[in-house]
């Protein structure tokens, strides 16, 4: 393996080309406080903003797919898919425990509290399935993408966002990008990799772009300089007013990939 960013334990394997973490993650990463103070300063609180997102990608699978049986891997608190039963007939899976109650209890939707590799097969039962910024934080992510071909109905889409380890920024930022913050984030794809793995589980990739994202600026401000660093938390601080300051910033990067590959019919 090439070391990569010997300081977070990041390698690339000299074959494949893959970027990951090849440390050990500890077990129970995504409880509440992952939502609340951890990863996120306020998943729930940040609802508005994190629905604009969804939005934008309903808009597009309207168009792809304007009907049928819609999955989402690591669905959260459900934000997604209360927008996407308006239109499809929707699932969510997540091993989040309270991400999964909260799209129960509250958002009303079918969710799962499973780990998607061990849930029995349902062979080409699906016509869309989505993983919004979730592929990255999958132990098994090759695995994943082979189960999901293998329940996509013939013809069915995937869908998926990540972070891009060529990109510009990534390349200028190296260890300091955003999203290099293992161990939550496991796997760091290229357009090629990602590219690679989906034709090995027999997928064709369609749509290949960059996803611009409504933030809010205390949650940015946040995951700058309170999260990476607790040094830095007093910037935070001072450029939120304590917390008190918060608007929408919409902001494209041209680091997160956002592709659709489809499923020969």
């Amino acid at each position: 393996m090439l070391r990569w960013f010997p300081a977070q334990d990041i390698v690339k394997c000299p074959g494949c080309g893959l970027v990951f973490y090849q440390g050990t993650p500890p077990g129970d990463l995504y409880s509440d406080e992952y939502f609340t103070g951890g990863e996120y300063l306020d998943y729930p609180g940040d609802k508005k903003i994190i629905q604009r997102n969804f939005n934008r990608h309903i808009r597009m699978l309207q168009r792809l797919a304007p009907q049928g049986r819609l999955l989402e891997l690591g669905c959260a608190y459900g934000f997604f898919l209360e927008l996407a039963r308006k239109h499809w007939e929707v699932r969510g899976i997540d091993v989040a425990a309270a991400g999964v109650r909260h799209a129960r209890e509250v958002i009303g939707v079918d969710a799962l509290h499973e780990d998607f590799l061990k849930l029995p097969d349902e062979p080409e039962n699906w016509d869309v399935i989505c993983l919004w910024d979730t592929i990255e934080h999958l132990p098994q992510p090759i695995r994943t993408i082979q189960k999901a071909a293998a329940w996509l109905k013939p013809g069915g889409l995937l869908l998926l966002t990540t972070g891009d380890i060529e990109s510009r920024l990534a390349r200028w930022r190296g260890e300091r990008w955003r999203q290099i913050h293992p161990p939550t984030h496991l796997y760091y794809f290229s357009a090629a990799t990602l590219h690679k793995a989906l034709a090995e589980a027999g997928l064709q990739v369609q749509h290949v772009s960059y996803a611009g994202y409504s933030r809010g600026f205390r949650a940015m401000v946040y995951g700058l300089f309170a999260l990476p660093d607790k040094k830095t938390r007093w910037i935070y601080q001072v450029l939120t007013f304590g917390g008190r300051l918060d608007f929408p910033v919409y902001l494209n990067l041209y680091d997160i990939l956002l592709v659709v590959a489809k499923k020969p019919a």
